[in-house]
């Protein structure tokens, strides 16, 4: 995967991480804790991914590479976003 398409993983995942984050302050009147923002991010992490095609039986190995792969990135996105909005909000405070 080549870094064009994490920043576009990155780009896309942008609005999903601001919104946990505002929304869990408005509820909680605090930031989640990395562990609560992990769990809240997982069920979007999986409907972005989708499902693995566990129908093909050739080829099965690459599939599942290629899924970790995409996994991997989308988790490292996840997370350089997290940490620049915990930084942005440390700022504004």
């Amino acid at each position: 995967m080549d870094n064009s398409e994490f920043k576009k993983i990155k780009q896309e995942m942008s609005g999903k991480v601001n919104a946990i984050f505002d929304d869990f302050e408005e509820s909680n009147n605090r930031l989640p804790t990395m562990e609560e923002f992990r769990v809240i991010i997982a069920d979007t992490a999986d409907n972005y991914l989708g499902p693995m095609e566990q129908n093909i039986i050739e080829g099965i190995n690459t599939n599942l590479e290629r899924q970790r792969i995409r996994e991997k990135s989308l988790w490292d996105a996840v997370t350089e976003l997290e940490a620049e909005v915990r930084l942005r909000h440390d700022s504004d405070c």
